[in-house]
């Protein structure tokens, strides 16, 4: 399976940049393009692309402002397929109202180019004095998200598989793209003593737990409790997956979506971790209407 991720501007690079600090990314090998800002960016970009034959999964990570992901989302929808947008959404801030009415632009032009947009909310950290010191934690908190999916549409039987046409179809509404708003948490299985005895028992995994905390992380700030449609991507030590309860997450889920669906993974490591995909429309977000409120003069 082939990934593509394109990293534009410092979010994107940023993202990116945390994204590859996990083996089982680059072990994948992915088409990684992250052209330096400047004259002959598009040239760059879609120089790149002619190397990129057969891409099955497509990224594009971006703030909104940066107007080469326009151009990008163009470039990919006519040679490979249409990207998920990984978009960063400016903070509500004075110094960011141009930022935020340009968001707004992209987002609307862009919508015909891309398959969904996977939001990254930096109003979720505006509340910090200097909440810009936090970009690099939040970075780390969306590769993690991201290093969830892709375990979880890449995993062989007996785990439940995912496939990349289903996840498409799920962050999206036939023509019109989905806005994704993702949540995460996890949990250690063992203690320290399991690194270095791996025969100890892990302790119970409480899903119902995992879920209801995950809940309490999204990327998106004050998203509506229900949504059109969710997935969830769990990822476990191999002890846990043949009596993993997948019937619970998705009467979990149900509670928050009208669909859902569900990707099982192992994890080599002593933890237990589950990322949510909620997916809405455009009107159902009130971030989203706000910034085309900011565009138009409203607000």
């Amino acid at each position: 399976m082939t990934h593509l991720f394109v990293g534009l501007g410092n979010a994107g690079s940023g993202i990116l940049n945390a994204l590859w600090e996990y083996k089982e990314v680059r072990r994948t090998k992915p088409i990684v393009i992250m052209p330096k800002s400047g004259n002959g960016e598009t040239d760059k970009i879609e120089a790149m692309l002619k190397n990129a034959k057969e891409v099955d999964l497509a990224f594009i990570l971006s703030g909104f402002s940066d107007s080469s992901n326009i151009t990008a989302a163009e470039l990919l929808a006519d040679r490979c397929k249409k990207p998920l947008f990984i978009a960063v959404l400016p903070a509500n801030r004075r110094e960011e109202r141009d930022a935020i009415i340009s968001s707004y632009h992209s987002l609307d032009t862009l919508k015909e180019h891309v398959k969904s947009f996977i939001l990254v909310d930096n109003q979720r950290i505006a509340h910090h004095p200097n909440y810009k010191e936090f970009y690099p934690r939040y970075n780390k908190y969306i590769a993690a998200c991201l290093v969830d999916i892709l375990a979880g549409i890449q995993v062989k039987k007996p785990q439940t598989i995912l496939h990349v046409d289903e996840l498409e179809n799920a962050l999206s509404f036939g023509d019109d793209p989905g806005y994704v708003a993702l949540s995460r948490t996890s949990e250690l299985t063992q203690g320290l003593m399991g690194y270095i005895f791996p025969f100890m028992k892990h302790k119970p995994l409480d899903l119902r737990t995992l879920l209801r905390v995950s809940l309490e992380k999204f990327s998106v700030s004050d998203v509506p409790i229900g949504c059109e449609k969710s997935v969830s991507f769990l990822r476990v030590p191999d002890y846990y997956v043949r009596s993993v309860d997948k019937s619970l997450m998705e009467d979990f889920m149900l509670t928050y979506s009208k669909e859902t669906h569900l990707a099982v993974s192992t994890t080599r490591r002593n933890m237990a971790a589950v990322t949510n995909l909620f997916i809405y429309k455009f009107e159902q977000l009130g971030r989203l209407r706000d910034i085309r409120g900011f565009a138009y003069g409203e607000i």
